[in-house]
């Protein structure tokens, strides 16, 4: 079963949020909005700032905005820098011995979902 982590759910929230509106919208807004922890979201947002998917200003008036274009924002790279990836699992390293044998099973429906995912963006999440 595939499930979004709470950080990831966080993220996109956020990113979906940002991609509506033009300039700064900060944290609390976000967070009100959409009845979540501003503290975890401020964490989520300043993961995504290091990555470069969103930018902030500081000071009155001040918030975050997208980096850059939401159809230029892939919603795999966002799952990949809040989770480290789509899926995790021992059966998708290398070294781990498969004792059900459906290793490659798992290897590839792991490729399938982020070949699927791979292609959608932010601009996809409020189209």
């Amino acid at each position: 079963m595939f499930k979004l982590s709470q950080k990831s759910d966080y993220g996109l929230i956020l990113l979906s949020n940002l991609a509506k509106v033009r300039g700064l919208t900060p944290i609390s807004v976000v967070a009100k909005k959409n009845k979540l922890s501003s503290k975890f979201l401020s964490q989520v947002a300043l993961e995504l700032k290091r990555a470069g998917i969103i930018a902030s200003r500081e000071g009155a008036g001040g918030g975050y905005s997208l980096a850059k274009a939401a159809n230029e924002i892939k919603i795999l790279d966002v799952l990949t820098v809040l989770d480290g990836g789509l899926v995790k699992g021992e059966c998708f390293e290398d070294d781990h011995e498969c004792k059900c044998g459906a290793k490659g099973m798992w290897g590839d429906m792991k490729k399938q979902m982020e070949k699927t995912i791979g292609k959608k963006t932010v601009a996809d999440l409020v189209a």
